[in-house]
């Protein structure tokens, strides 16, 4: 998509802006029923289709069971053994879905999905005072067709609902500092309190690092008023006030569980996670470039889109610098607020040597907030290039995708049924886009635009699932059968060599990791027989050949199952 050249001051280029008196197409009330009607088809069909991934959900999913099996709302545990890696609050979710549908997949997951579902209503509602009512439907669909967001939002892990209450936080401290009502900063500072209860203080950190720049971005560079300014602002936002809801929030299970632990989770949790993690001395430790790929594919089509107003982007951050040059919009504060939220996660994970790619999820709001706003300006601007765009979109780059996806799902080993369901899927995408380009040579640019938006929210609501039942069945499905012919032979199981939370989640008791060779003798000499014991490819191969009392039973993807006779 290419935006008409437009006229330039000395901030960059320059759009028109909405005519204030002209009422938008819709009400709120007609935007958040239709986010909220494609959110849910986004991600709760199919929650319950696919099994445990291991160790993504398992963990998480397996912690809730065991904390409720024991009535134990402190202390998390992971095998029965206590588990201090994250707090308490993903499990207090995961617990009250269980106490209300059952311990399955989809209770486990719903918490998850649903703090997706109310990440696009809350940036909705957010950002429509700055955007306009049309950009804010665009940013609330973009944040649903991101894909990395909509497949972490299926699986029950931290992530999602970190970025909700990050979400809720920034904007709700942004919103503040432009006059918003005091209820924005009872959301912003409530949301953060479940940060700390989700993920810890790092989130929170974040946030207020993310304020402090913004303001220093567009604060007054002389020394006359300045202190008086960020008086002002500071009033404005109540930090004492704000720490003391916070930590009323948080603190109360901090205490308890460092009572509960008599001081172990502290150690383990702030030290060497937060801490560990910081530095490197952890374990997922990645190159410099890692969050490269994971930008442009994991947050595609808008981290390409984005792009394509880079020049704008530049030319916000730099007016900023020129005092009395330029009064920026509320727009346009918006905008420079949410490239300062994006360039600042973006920067902090990728000096940091410990790397994961759910890591940057909380730019995934911005991004979209930027995106929706380009896509609204280029309705406005009646994008001239859109069509020829998407010409080659539709007759050229997705015929060639549909040529080689034989070859891409045979590469990837996914079944012929899968690959009927991308085709399929794909064929309903181009239908999408087909009617974007019927519409931009119509000159009926706002219809071209929103047939995009859909079209990626379809693609991603169907396609993610049907990746995630894909790799389910490649992988943890078999795990699943195994589990199955154990209990079928009333026989107990071990891991060898590593941990595995579904095997807990399925078979609903303590399993015993062997790592040492006394681990092995006891559980060889203990307990009732046959011994089996499950062992992953990566160790088969680390042992070259198994121990000749090992007979293989069978075998599954990545996973062996051994029964164990020591006569032999």
């Amino acid at each position: 998509m290419s935006l008409p050249a437009s006229p330039q001051n000395e901030s960059g280029p320059t759009f028109p802006a909405p005519d204030p008196k002209r009422k938008p197409k819709g009400g709120v009330w007609v935007h958040l029923i239709i986010v909220f009607l494609a959110a849910l088809v986004v991600f709760l069909p199919g929650l319950q289709h696919y099994g445990i991934i291991d160790p993504s959900d398992g963990l998480y999913a397996e912690g809730a069971r065991e904390m409720l099996e024991r009535s134990d709302w402190v202390s998390p545990s992971s095998n029965y053994q206590p588990f201090y890696e994250k707090p308490i609050l993903i499990y207090w979710m995961i617990i009250a879905s269980y106490k209300l549908l059952g311990v399955h997949e989809f209770a486990a997951r719903l918490p998850v999905a649903l703090c997706g579902i109310l990440s696009s209503l809350a940036l909705l509602l957010f950002v429509r005072p700055f955007l306009g009512a049309r950009a804010a439907l665009f940013s609330s669909i973009c944040l649903l067709s991101t894909p990395l967001f909509v497949t972490v939002g299926r699986v029950a892990i931290t992530d999602v609902p970190l970025t909700l209450f990050m979400t809720v936080g920034a904007l709700g401290l942004f919103s503040r500092l432009h006059g918003a009502h005091w209820c924005s900063l009872a959301f912003a500072y409530g949301a953060l309190g479940l940060a700390l209860l989700i993920k810890g203080p790092v989130p929170v950190a974040l946030v207020a690092l993310l304020i402090v720049v913004y303001l220093f971005w567009t604060g007054p560079r002389g020394s006359e008023g300045r202190y008086r300014w960020w008086w002002q602002k500071a009033v404005l936002l109540h930090p004492l006030l704000g720490t003391a809801v916070m930590l009323s929030i948080a603190a109360p299970w901090y205490i308890a569980e460092g009572l509960a632990t008599k001081g172990a989770f502290y150690q383990e949790f702030f030290i060497k996670q937060n801490f560990g993690r910081a530095m490197g001395t952890v374990n997922h430790q990645n190159p410099f470039w890692f969050y490269i790929p994971i930008y442009f594919a994991g947050f595609f089509p808008w981290s390409v889109i984005a792009l394509l107003d880079i020049r704008r982007y530049f030319g916000l951050l730099k007016k900023q610098w020129k005092p009395g040059a330029w009064i920026p919009s509320k727009r346009a504060n918006l905008e420079l607020f949410s490239i300062l939220w994006l360039l600042l996660i973006l920067g902090i994970f990728t000096v940091l040597k410990t790397k994961l790619a759910t890591y940057i999820l909380p730019i995934a709001p911005p991004l979209a907030i930027l995106s929706g706003s380009l896509l609204d300006r280029a309705v406005r601007m009646k994008a001239p290039r859109l069509k020829w765009i998407l010409l080659t979109i539709v007759f050229v780059i997705l015929p060639l995708v549909a040529v080689c996806a034989p070859t891409l799902c045979y590469k990837f080993k996914f079944d012929i049924n899968t690959l009927y369901a991308f085709m399929g899927f794909g064929f309903f995408a181009w239908c999408f886009l087909t009617l974007a380009t019927w519409a931009a040579f119509r000159k009926k640019i706002e219809v071209a635009i929103t047939a995009i938006v859909c079209a990626c929210a379809f693609a991603c609501g169907t396609f993610v699932p049907t990746g995630l039942q894909s790799h389910y069945l490649q992988s943890d499905y078999h795990l699943f059968q195994m589990l199955r012919r154990v209990v079928r032979d009333k026989a107990q199981v071990a891991l060898y060599m590593r941990d595995s939370p579904a095997v807990n989640f399925y078979l609903r008791r303590p399993i015993k990791e062997i790592k040492t060779l006394l681990d092995y003798k006891q559980y060889v000499e203990t307990g009732r027989k046959p011994h089996y014991l499950l062992v992953t490819t990566d160790v088969m191969e680390q042992m070259k050949e198994p121990p000749p009392m090992w007979t293989l039973l069978e075998k599954r993807a990545k996973w062996h199952l051994f029964a164990i006779d020591p006569n032999r």
